[in-house]
């Protein structure tokens, strides 16, 4: 059975208290990230194919705290994931609530693994076809602030992005969708994918295409596992 429904302003002020939860979570694990600023940011910078150069007195400092803000997102991924659980969770049947448990626990481990497939696997292929538009009188001259931003981007969103398993999974198992509907909407999903990619990403229809591939792997990937977790519990009804 449902929780008992609140008012709008019952649900907003439970909103406002998960939004402070997450942010001083995020603001705590930053400021923790910014004492190891220095050799993240060593590490990050040596991947730049181009000198970095710091364009304002303040800039390398502020390379630094978007360094340790991204860090303290990433870190607090498991956080952010728990309270959007425990903000959505009274709304929920019994049945469902388990479910978003079991997607809710994959979630950080989704999130590192995109961060992680941004980094390993995206980042060079990215920085070698921006910079091969560096023709005729064009050189790069990146500043750092604008490198770290690149790379905090490309890090985040990937992480956001292969939360799309999840998504399909949750729609499957509370009822929402059947794996047949979705299959049969695959180039209105393709559609929104694109469009998802293009408010992502920067504005560019190179990196929008970069991440809309994988995404779009990822879903026919979750398909095939929705499906089985789909036919596997319409076995258990039957039995």
């Amino acid at each position: 059975m449902k929780e008992v429904e609140g008012s709008f302003w019952d649900h907003l002020e439970e909103f406002r208290r998960r939004l402070l939860v997450i942010l001083g979570w995020v603001a705590a694990l930053s400021a923790a990230a910014f004492f190891f600023s220095v050799p993240i940011t060593e590490r990050v910078t040596a991947t730049s194919p181009e000198p970095l150069s710091a364009l304002a007195p303040a800039e390398a400092f502020t390379a630094h705290l978007k360094i340790a803000l991204t860090a303290g997102i990433i870190a607090s991924s498991p956080v952010i994931l728990f309270q959007v659980w425990r903000f959505v969770a009274p709304g929920l049947y019994a049945r469902e609530r388990k479910a978003l448990v079991s997607v809710s626990a994959a979630g950080a481990l989704l999130f590192a693994g995109g961060a992680s497939f941004a980094w390993f696997l995206m980042r060079e292929p990215a920085l070698s076809l921006f910079q091969s538009f560096q023709t005729g009188n064009i050189r790069g001259f990146w500043s750092v602030t604008s490198y770290i931003e690149f790379i905090g981007t490309l890090l985040l969103v990937f992480g956001a992005a292969f939360q799309l398993p999840l998504a399909v999974l949750f729609l499957v198992k509370t009822g929402v969708a059947r794996p047949a509907d979705l299959a049969r909407y695959r180039r209105h999903i393709l559609v929104g994918l694109l469009v998802a990619a293009a408010i992502l990403t920067p504005p560019d229809p190179l990196t929008q295409i970069m991440l809309t591939v994988p995404l779009y792997a990822l879903f026919e990937i979750s398909l095939l596992v929705a499906r089985a977790a789909f036919r596997k519990g319409e076995r258990a009804e039957e039995a």
